[in-house]
């Protein structure tokens, strides 16, 4: 269990809005507020390096640039910054989190069950185990990675929520 409390987590906060990827060493948090979005947490449990990404939608459309905002081309930007700094992908901690229904469709159509079965895809093909997830479920959640540790806490959010927050 980590010596950290939320309120110590927040306040080395490096927010990530939608679309964006964090990468870092032992000192780092990175923070960011998930509802249909999903986050990939990537760390190296002996080098304490870390990645994060904030994706919106699954994967990138043929007519549109790679960009964090997609799951597939976020991946791919957080193996690269891992590799940059000589983390072996192979030995990473890899965990999910979001892809909370925030709309009424059907479980086809709705972008939050999209996302983590892209998740889990793309950790799949890596060659990874998901280790931990948070996932599903209605509303939004915040979340803090805390690089030092590989741990993710999770503060469920909306006012009506009746689940506790989680150390992941």
């Amino acid at each position: 269990m980590s010596r950290h409390g939320f309120n110590d987590l927040a306040a080395r906060e490096i927010f990530l809005n939608p679309g964006e990827i964090g990468c870092g060493h032992q000192h780092e948090v990175f923070g960011t507020l998930l509802g249909s979005c999903v986050a990939i947490t990537l760390w190296h449990p002996v080098r304490r390096i870390g990645s994060i990404s904030h994706f919106v939608l699954p994967a990138v459309p043929d007519f549109r640039l790679p960009d964090g905002k997609y799951g597939t081309a976020a991946f791919e930007q957080q193996k690269k910054d891992l590799n940059r700094l000589g983390v072996n992908l192979k030995q990473c901690v890899a965990k999910i989190f979001g892809g909370g229904k925030m709309f009424s469709h059907s479980e086809q159509q709705d972008i939050g069950f999209r996302n983590i079965s892209m998740a889990r895809k793309l950790i799949q093909e890596a060659g990874l185990s998901i280790t931990s997830e948070n996932v599903g479920g209605e509303g939004y959640r915040r979340l803090y990675f805390d690089v030092e540790t590989g741990e993710v806490w999770i503060k469920f959010d909306w006012l009506d929520s009746d689940q506790e927050d989680k150390i992941l």
